[in-house]
């Protein structure tokens, strides 16, 4: 394997795979671009930091800019929370590269 393919994103050109549901803690487990901001009512509230991150549900609302599901957001809670609302908010699911339709409506 080439350090260009090691480097390649995760779904950026393949098909992607569905978010992974672990039954012990009620968490969707999905690949996503690290360091995403995560927005509570248009402020940004923390970040994630990995590349793989739970989540709980997703909600279809204000565009994202994109992506498969250019309305989607899903809900989480930020790795490094600041400001208001507990770090508790939504991602652009054009960020998360695991297919989030199994992912329960908010």
């Amino acid at each position: 394997m080439t350090s260009a393919a090691v480097a390649q994103p995760a779904g950026s050109n393949q098909a992607a795979a569905s978010c992974n549901f672990d039954g012990v803690d009620g968490h969707w487990y999905c690949r996503n671009r690290p360091g995403i901001g995560v927005e509570w009512a248009g402020q940004t509230v923390g970040y994630l930091n990995g590349t793989v991150s739970w989540f709980t549900c997703r909600y279809e609302g204000d565009p994202t800019g994109g992506g498969p599901h250019p309305n989607r957001w899903i809900y989480t809670l930020a790795d490094t929370p600041h400001y208001s609302h507990g770090g508790w908010g939504f991602v652009k699911d054009s960020d998360v590269y695991d297919e989030t339709n199994p992912l329960p409506r908010c």
